[in-house]
């Protein structure tokens, strides 16, 4: 298992996205059809998959926080190494960015939904990136003055764009920095698949992939 945040938190992007990427493309489209489907799946699959590949023990709503991932291998008192919030709409994970705030753990991670994307024209309102990432980082920037947290913030944002492909966006929640760390495209797959784009999707993102464990090992 992974011990520095850093690495923590790329071995948790390459176990998700294999997580992902292991679903055959009809389930993939029924899971992100509703709200429901899609957090069962989170909560029941995905990041069970991720607790085990990263030899951790997964648990939920412990310390009122939706998922948490532990070191239960020693003799001594388990020990917290990851905790996760979940919110369906990225407009309303201001509480989830706090509760993660408050938690000593080497990673933190926030998973949310929103439309995201505001440098391509994608949306007729516009993306809501800069706006919840300013206003992210202005709520980890007050907590950090008052404790300085040594770990790593990570954030996960689906987006379903217009034309059926679905994306995951990325980052770091660096207090520190004028933009998110590492903003980037983790994965992205059409929600209604045929054999060709299928071929074609899973090429780039086991690219990806590759240059998510590249990262890890260094």
């Amino acid at each position: 298992m992974e011990t520095s945040p850093q690495a923590l938190w790329a071995a948790f992007q390459r176990s998700f996205c294999a997580a992902i990427l292991s679903l055959e493309g009809i389930r993939l489209a029924e899971i992100w059809a509703t709200q429901y489907s899609r957090t069962t799946f989170c909560a029941d699959e995905l990041l069970k998959s991720v607790a085990k590949d990263l030899e951790l023990d997964f648990r939920r709503e412990h310390s009122r926080v939706a998922y948490s991932m532990w070191d239960c291998r020693s003799d001594s008192e388990p020990r917290p190494v990851i905790f996760i919030e979940s919110e369906e709409q990225a407009t309303c994970a201001d509480q989830e960015v706090k509760t993660l705030c408050c938690l000593a753990a080497p990673l933190k991670v926030l998973i949310t939904v929103g439309e995201w994307e505001d440098v391509i024209p994608r949306w007729r309102n516009g993306g809501q990136r800069s706006t919840l990432v300013t206003r992210w980082r202005s709520i980890r920037s007050a907590y950090h003055a008052a404790w300085r947290d040594p770990g790593v913030f990570g954030v996960l944002v689906r987006e379903s764009d217009p034309d059926g492909v679905l994306r995951f966006h990325a980052f770091e929640l660096d207090a520190g920095t004028p933009s998110p760390v590492g903003d980037r495209v983790l994965l992205e797959l059409p929600t209604v698949v045929s054999p060709i784009a299928r071929t074609v999707f899973k090429t780039q993102n086991n690219a990806r992939l590759t240059d998510l464990q590249n990262v890890g090992a260094v």
